[in-house]
């Protein structure tokens, strides 16, 4: 027989609400054996975390594209592009400084 039936009558067993938990129980009233009925779940824990990204020295480590900032003139910078909502609209880019995080919408497409 399998754990769902009564062992003393092979009935089936049907679930059961108490104020002491939950259980599967006969219909009948026959008393059953401890059955094993918690649920197995199994944790895990990532052994490759991700590396964070910092700002060193003021720095944007990001910032790896050629422009230069309009309001302190640093020749690097951070892409940032917003995707479009509708199919008729075009992304939207954006430059942030690596130097003073001024950021700069650009006009048209970028290739």
């Amino acid at each position: 027989m399998s754990s769902l039936c009564c062992t003393s009558c092979g009935g089936l067993l049907v679930p059961k609400t108490t104020p002491y938990g939950k259980w599967m129980a006969c219909p009948e009233g026959h008393i059953q054996k401890e059955l094993n009925q918690e649920q197995n779940i199994l944790v895990m824990k990532n052994q490759q975390p991700g590396k964070k990204i910092e700002v060193m020295d003021s720095k944007n480590l990001l910032a790896v594209h050629d422009h230069i900032c309009k309001k302190c003139g640093h020749d690097k910078a951070e892409l940032i592009e917003i995707s479009c909502s509708y199919s008729d609209e075009d992304n939207v880019y954006r430059m942030k400084c690596g130097e003073c995080g001024l950021v700069e919408q650009l006009e048209g497409k970028v290739k």
